[in-house]
């Protein structure tokens, strides 16, 4: 059976056959969990049906198994091109053909990467949805129209206003692990992110 109650619904989420065929592909699959998100089975099969190595990809938080061209990470001794917090990471040029935005999931992996790199976490740091947005803000309009971001996580928000969803798959780790939601959007036009809050922000300066 399904889980949605609306026929409607379901037909939205299953039309079509995903980013080839049209509509918005909806699965749930299952794998054993790991730290190192995209060693998973099916999630670095989801790369590589959404043209993960093709382009230049940009990956604001790398880790050491990334497979985008352009790679930043935290910790000094790892393999990434940048070491710089995520939330700066304006810093790094584009335009890029996609972004892979695979974050720490909570406030407590946040703390924990900063202490993995030796570095002190305040509370500003560890604000989760104040992170997500400040990065997708910086990269999201370096990413070529029709370009696209894969996002990694616990929820679904996404990159806002001018993306199209293409795919979301649940990979279910068994047990009590959360559910890991990938998500792949597609840029449909060349604005920046939100702008209506943008537009709100600058007309009450």
């Amino acid at each position: 059976g399904s889980y949605f109650s609306d026929a409607r619904l379901r037909r939205r989420l299953t039309s079509g056959s995903g980013p080839e065929g049209g509509g918005m592909k909806f699965s749930r699959v299952w794998a054993m969990p790991s730290p190192w998100t995209f060693t998973i089975p099916p999630i670095a099969a989801f790369l590589s049906r959404h043209g993960v190595g093709n382009g230049l990809w940009v990956d604001p938080f790398a880790g050491q198994n990334s497979p985008a061209a352009i790679r930043n990470d935290l910790r000094p001794d790892s393999v990434a091109e940048y070491h710089l917090p995520a939330s700066v990471a304006a810093q790094i040029e584009g335009p890029f053909d996609g972004m892979l935005f695979d974050p720490p999931y909570s406030p407590r992996q946040i703390a924990e990467c900063y202490s993995s790199a030796g570095l002190k976490c305040g509370v500003e740091e560890t604000q989760s949805g104040r992170l997500y947005r400040l990065v997708r803000e910086n990269l999201g309009h370096k990413i070529k129209t029709g370009g696209k971001v894969l996002s990694f996580g616990w929820s679904t928000v996404g990159m806002g206003d001018g993306w199209e969803i293409k795919e979301i798959m649940l990979v279910c780790h068994g047990g009590a692990h959360n559910d890991t939601i990938c998500m792949a959007e597609e840029k449909k036009q060349g604005e920046l992110l939100w702008p209506s809050r943008r537009s709100t922000r600058e007309t009450t300066r």
